[in-house]
C-alpha cells in the first residue's frame, strides 16, 4: 500500500516514519522545508500522563504519545545517531497571583483524579532545591508551588532532524519546497496530488498540513475550519562554565507559571514561552510580546538577562473550532484521511497520532478511540449553524 502524505511537519514526518517502519511505501510532500514551521518552533514539553486512569480519548492519545516518545528517542538514536535530547527532567509549577493559585488548584485536582504524582512544596524547600531561581530566594512572591517528577522534554530541532534522517534511511520518497499543491479528485476518490509539473499518486492520501489543511479542501462538499494561532518564544544561552557553584537553571526542571514556561536544555539553552495569538497566517515575532516573555523569564532567574538573550521566533499552531484534532477519513473522498488540528499538543501527540493512524490504515484495532476526532463532526456543526 502506497501512502501520500501532504505536510512535512512533525505530524506528517512521524506518520511517514511509523508507516515506513511497518514496510509501507510512503511519499511525503512539503510546501517549504521539512519540519521548519510550528514543529521547529515548539519547546518540546511532554506533560505527565497516566494511561491506566485515562478516560477521555485525548487523555488516551496523550498517554500513548508519552510512552512512544520514550521508545522512539532510543530507536531514532540507534537508527540515525542523533540524540533528540529526551529526558525526564520534572516540572516545577508555581503560582504568584490569585488567578495562578486558582489555576494550579485546578491542575492539582486533575492530577489527583488521574493519579499523576506531584508534591506540594513549602517556600523553604523551594529555596533549598531550586537555588538558581532568583524568584525562589528570600522575599519571594511565590504563593504556591508543586513538583511534578513525570514531566519530560526533548529538543525539537534534533527530533525533527532524526525523523528526517530515519525517513530517508527507510526509503520514504521525500519532496520539499514544492510550493502550493492541488488535490485532484474524481468520483469521490483522490486520484493524485499535483505540485507544479509533478503528479504524485498513491492508494491513500493524508492531509497533515497544519493550519493550511483547510486550504487543501477548498471547493469540496464541506469545509474543514482551521484557526492559525501564533505562539512566540524567546531563547537564551547560558555559559555553563560561568556558574560559581556549578548550578544553573539550564540543568534544572521545566518551570511552569500560568500559561508561561521555561524549558532548559543541558547545553545551556533556555526557551521561554509562549504566547497565544489569533493573527491569521502572520508568524513574525513581535516586539511587545517578546518583551513580555523576557520580562517574565528574567524575573525567574538572574541568569536570563540582556547578555544571555539570543533571539525570538514564532510558529503557527493549528487550532480547530472545538479544540479537538481532526483525525480519520475525510468526507468527499473514500481514500483521503486527515491528521491535523492538534493545537499546542502537536509535538507531544505526534507519536501517538502516527501509531493510531497507521493502525487505522491497516484495519487494526486502534489503541485510542478517535471517533470523537472524526472530521465528519464538522458537517453536524455546520448544519446546526445553518439552521
Amino acid at each position: 500500500m502506497k501512502t501520500v502524505i501532504i505536510g512535512g511537519g512533525v505530524i506528517g514526518l512521524s506518520l511517514a516514519y511509523e508507516l515506513a517502519t511497518r514496510g509501507h511505501q510512503v511519499v511525503l510532500l512539503e510546501k517549504q522545508k521539512f519540519g521548519r514551521k510550528a514543529s521547529w518552533a515548539g519547546a518540546g514539553m511532554l506533560s505527565p500522563t497516566n494511561r491506566s486512569t485515562a478516560i477521555h480519548p485525548l487523555e488516551h492519545l496523550e498517554a500513548l504519545s508519552h510512552q512512544v516518545h520514550a521508545e522512539w528517542s532510543k530507536r531514532l538514536e540507534s537508527e540515525t545517531g542523533i540524540n533528540n535530547g529526551f529526558r525526564k527532567c520534572g516540572g516545577l509549577y508555581m503560582a504568584r497571583t490569585a488567578g495562578e493559585v486558582a489555576a494550579l488548584a485546578g491542575l492539582k485536582s486533575e492530577w489527583r483524579e488521574r493519579q499523576i504524582e506531584f508534591q506540594d512544596l513549602e517556600l523553604v524547600e523551594i529555596k533549598n532545591r531550586f537555588r538558581p531561581f532568583s524568584m525562589c530566594r528570600s522575599g519571594s512572591t511565590i504563593a504556591q508551588a508543586s513538583w511534578v517528577p513525570g514531566q519530560a522534554q526533548f529538543s525539537t530541532p534534533d527530533h525533527i532532524r532524526a525523523l528526517i534522517a530515519a525517513c530517508h534511511e527507510l526509503g520514504v520518497s521525500m519532496h520539499e519546497e514544492l510550493g502550493d499543491v492541488e488535490i485532484v479528485r474524481a468520483n469521490h476518490t483522490v486520484e493524485a496530488v499535483k505540485a507544479g509539473t509533478q503528479d504524485f499518486t498513491g492508494d491513500i492520501y493524508v492531509l497533515a498540513a497544519g493550519p493550511w489543511t483547510e486550504q487543501l479542501v477548498e471547493g469540496w462538499e464541506f469545509s474543514l475550519p482551521m484557526q492559525p494561532v501564533r505562539g512566540q518564544i524567546a531563547l537564551y544561552k547560558i555559559n555553563l562554565e560561568d556558574g560559581s557553584d556549578g548550578q544553573s537553571i539550564a540543568s534544572g526542571p521545566i518551570v511552569n507559571e500560568g500559561s508561561r514556561y521555561l524549558v532548559p536544555r543541558t547545553d545551556g539553552h533556555v526557551l521561554a514561552g509562549a504566547t497565544i495569538e489569533e493573527v491569521g497566517f502572520d508568524c513574525r515575532p513581535t516586539e511587545n510580546e517578546v518583551k513580555g516573555l523576557r520580562k517574565w523569564a528574567e524575573s525567574v532567574s538572574e541568569e536570563l538577562n540582556e547578555s544571555t538573550f539570543v533571539k525570538s521566533w514564532a510558529g503557527l499552531r493549528p487550532g480547530t473550532y472545538d479544540g479537538f484534532p481532526y483525525m480519520g477519513r475525510l468526507e468527499g473522498a473514500s481514500n483521503a484521511f486527515v491528521s491535523t488540528g492538534h493545537f499546542k499538543g502537536g509535538l507531544h501527540l505526534s507519536t501517538g497520532a502516527a501509531v493510531v493512524m497507521a493502525d487505522l490504515f491497516e484495519g487494526k484495532k486502534c489503541e485510542v478511540d478517535i471517533k470523537l476526532f472524526s472530521p465528519s463532526r464538522v458537517l453536524d456543526h455546520q448544519s446546526i449553524d445553518n439552521k
